[in-house]
C-alpha cells in the first residue's frame, strides 16, 4: 500500500478559488480532475530539480514539468542566478535591453531558419505574430493549420465566422489533404503552420519534406510551431532533428526554463514585415525572462542537455513498456523519448480515458506526476527515473489486482 497522503489543503483552496477565478486556474490543462478529488494536488508551492511539493507538503517526481517549460529543472542554478543578477538592475525599461541582442544572436547561431528574431511572452501570441507576417508577406489570407497553436486563432466560442473562414485544420502525417487544399485554393493560401505530433513524431521524416516542397511550389510560407520541440528534440528543434528548414518558426517553453518568453523568427525578408504589420509588446523585452533565456541557451550549447533528455526518456519509455507487459496493461508509450505520449490501447475510447485517469491517480498516490505527454528534464537522474518506475509498477500492480485490465 502506498503511504497515505492528503491533499485536503489543496482542494480547500481550490473551492475558494472557484468562487473568484473561472476554472480556478489560468490554464485549462492545470484544472484538477473531479475523478481524482482527494488524490490530485491542485496547487504546487515549490520545485527543486525534478521534484515538486504541493500545498499539503507531499513530494512528487515530476514528469509534467509545468506542461513542458521546465527543461533544465526547477531552480536550475545557472538560470536562477542570472535572474537574480538582472533583478538587481531592473526588469523592464522605456528602451530596449542589451539582452535582446544577446539572446537573438544565440538564436540566429543555433536555429537553422533564424535570420531575424523578435520576442513576445507566450507561444500562442508568437504563433499569431508569425501567421500575421505570413499574410502580410504573401498578400494572401488562408492558413492551413496542423496541430494546436494556442487559443488565439479559432479555438472555442467567441470566434466570428469571418475569422474561422480563413483557417483550415488538417491532419498530421498525410500530405494528401494539403495537396487537395492547394489544388482548390492555392492562390489564397498564405502559409501552412504545423506542430509536430507527439505520438506520430517520426512521420516528420517524410511529412516535413513533403510540406516544404508543396509550400515552395505554391509560393506559400511554411511555419513550424516549435513551442514544445524546440530545445527538446534538438537545440534547434524539429527543423534541426528532421533536417527541414521552414520560413518562420516559433519557440517558447524550453527557451527560458520557466520564465515567460517566446520568440518568432525566420527569414529576414519576411520578418521585416513587422514594420508595416505592427507587432508590438510592452513586455516582449522583459529583461528577467531574457536573462533566464541567455543562461538556459548557454547551458544547451555548453552541456549535452539534449542527449540527457533522450537518455532519460528512453529509460522511462523502456521501463513503462516492460511494466505494461508484466501486469497485462493495455497501454504503451508512443513518440520520441524527450516527449513521448502515454496511451491506453483498448478499442473503447471512453475506457482508455478512464484507465489513463486511474493510472495517473495511482501514480500520484505514490508520488509521481505523469501526464499524457511525459517530459524528462535535465535534472532527472537515472536513479530518479528508476525510483519513479518502481512506484509506477506498484500503481499498475494495484490496478491489475483490482481487475482494471480484465
Amino acid at each position: 500500500m502506498p503511504q497515505k497522503r492528503t491533499v485536503e489543503q489543496s482542494w480547500k483552496l481550490w473551492e475558494e478559488a472557484s468562487a473568484i477565478i473561472p476554472l480556478a486556474t489560468q490554464t485549462h490543462s492545470k484544472s484538477p480532475r473531479e475523478a481524482l478529488r482527494g488524490v490530485e494536488p491542485c496547487y504546487v508551492v515549490r520545485g527543486q530539480g525534478c521534484r515538486v511539493w504541493d500545498l499539503d507538503g507531499n513530494e512528487y517526481i515530476d514528469f509534467r514539468n509545468a506542461l513542458g517549460p521546465i527543461s533544465l529543472g526547477y531552480r536550475f542554478p545557472a538560470v536562477d542566478n542570472a535572474v537574480r543578477r538582472q533583478l538587481e538592475n531592473g526588469i523592464v525599461f522605456g528602451y530596449s535591453s542589451p539582452l535582446e541582442v544577446a539572446v537573438a544572436r544565440h538564436l540566429v547561431e543555433i536555429i537553422p531558419c533564424a535570420e531575424s528574431v523578435r520576442f513576445l511572452k507566450t507561444g500562442g501570441e508568437a504563433m499569431a505574430a508569425a501567421i500575421k507576417l505570413a499574410r502580410a508577406f504573401t498578400g494572401r489570407d488562408l492558413v492551413l493549420m496542423c496541430g494546436y497553436h494556442g487559443w488565439l486563432q479559432t479555438m472555442g466560442l467567441g470566434v466570428p465566422e469571418a475569422v474561422q473562414s480563413v483557417y483550415r485544420s488538417l491532419p498530421w502525417g498525410d500530405i494528401g489533404p494539403y495537396e487537395e487544399a492547394f489544388a482548390r485554393e492555392g492562390n489564397r493560401i498564405a502559409a501552412v503552420s504545423v506542430a509536430c505530433a507527439y505520438a506520430e513524431a517520426e512521420q516528420g521524416h517524410s511529412f516535413y519534406p513533403a510540406l516544404r516542397e508543396l509550400t515552395r511550389k505554391h509560393g506559400a510560407l511554411l511555419i513550424f510551431d516549435e513551442i514544445v520541440m524546440g530545445f527538446r528534440l534538438a537545440v534547434g528543434g524539429a527543423q534541426e532533428y528532421f533536417g527541414v528548414t521552414p520560413d518562420l518558426a516559433v519557440f517558447a517553453k524550453g527557451i527560458s526554463n520557466g520564465l515567460p518568453l517566446s520568440c518568432y523568427l525566420g527569414r529576414r525578408d519576411v520578418m521585416e514585415g513587422v514594420r508595416q504589420a505592427v507587432i508590438s509588446s510592452t513586455f516582449g523585452g522583459d529583461s528577467l525572462a531574457l536573462a533566464a533565456a541567455q543562461a538556459a541557451i548557454e547551458t544547451y550549447r555548453n552541456e549535452d542537455v539534449i542527449g540527457h533528455l533522450w537518455a532519460r526518456g528512453k529509460q522511462l519509455h523502456a521501463g513503462l513498456r516492460a511494466a505494461f507487459a508484466e501486469f497485462g496493461a493495455p497501454a504503451t508509450v508512443l513518440g520520441l523519448p524527450p516527449c513521448g505520449q502515454l496511451v491506453f490501447t483498448t478499442d473503447d475510447a471512453a475506457r482508455n480515458a478512464a484507465l489513463q485517469t486511474r493510472f495517473e491517480g495511482e501514480a500520484l498516490k505514490r508520488g509521481v506526476i505523469l501526464y499524457s505527454v511525459m517530459y524528462p528534464n535535465y535534472s532527472h537522474s537515472a536513479a530518479d527515473v528508476d525510483e519513479a518506475l518502481v512506484k509506477l509498477r506498484e500503481a499498475l500492480r494495484a490496478m491489475r489486482d483490482e481487475g482494471a485490465f480484465a
